[in-house]
């Protein structure tokens, strides 16, 4: 039998069928890179949430550190004119003897 010529829309459904089967692995590639990017971006919000719990601890004891100077200034400062009170008595005690 003589050759026959390719039948032009044969021809044109193997090239979009080559065409498709690469299409296809660079959407495998795709979907691999995205799977890779999801899981890094799952470890970065766990790693986020992990510092949003640190420096909240931080700013809670931050917090309580000054409170806990604040009142002990104040302390201080009620203790003395507490204390001012009799040192003055005993003084003028003292000078009177």
């Amino acid at each position: 039998m003589a050759e026959e010529p390719d039948n032009l829309v044969l021809s044109l459904l193997r090239d979009m069928r080559a065409d498709i089967k690469d299409v296809r692995k660079d959407m495998s590639r795709i979907d691999q890179t995205l799977r890779e990017v999801r899981l890094t971006l799952v470890g970065h919000d766990l790693r986020f949430d992990a510092l949003d719990e640190k420096i909240e601890m931080i700013r809670e004891g931050t917090v309580c550190a000054i409170g806990l100077a604040a009142t002990a200034g104040r302390a201080h400062v009620d203790l003395r004119k507490q204390m001012a009170g009799p040192a003055r008595r005993v003084e003028k005690l003292e000078r009177t003897k």
